[in-house]
């Protein structure tokens, strides 16, 4: 008769699953807010993969470095920039709107990073410009991507 009386006692039953249940819920949510923690629910666009060019000028006051896009994937000029160091001009960065160039960039598109889109007489001989990519949904700039570096001849 005892063997019967254990069978049916489900007394004990109650607090493991309480201790089980806790457990789980605890390893969940450390699994969710170590994914947030983590970056890793967040997502990030990859730079697009492209093949630049570029033709060197000098003449007169002002240089000329048209960079054209010769082949890869297409991209919103508004997430590119050019920036420009070691000339006139410490550092600066410029959109392709600067220079004229809106809309989609893709094969056969020429930028002309001259006087007429910075303002002023512009001396690129001793400076480096690269193209620079921007992913848009963070204005963080360690999420960009270097898609074209030229140096001058003085550089």
């Amino acid at each position: 008769m005892e063997i019967k009386r254990l069978f049916a006692d489900e007394g004990a039953v109650s607090p493991v699953i309480g201790v089980i249940l806790m457990v789980a819920v605890t390893v969940i949510l450390s699994a969710v807010i170590g994914t947030f923690a983590l970056g890793l629910g967040t997502t990030q666009d990859t730079a697009p993969q492209s093949t630049w060019g570029t033709d060197y000028s000098s003449g007169g006051s002002s240089d000329t470095l048209t960079l054209s896009h010769e082949s890869g994937d297409p991209m919103e000029a508004d997430r590119l920039s050019v920036v420009i160091t070691g000339s006139d001009s410490n550092d600066d960065r410029y959109s392709l709107s600067t220079f004229g160039v809106t809309g989609e960039v893709s094969a056969g598109t020429e930028v002309k990073v001259d006087s007429g889109g910075v303002g002023s007489d512009l001396d690129l001989s001793a400076a480096t410009v690269r193209l620079v990519w921007e992913d848009e949904d963070t204005d963080d700039q360690a999420d960009s991507a270097t898609l074209l570096v030229w140096e001058g001849p003085d550089a």
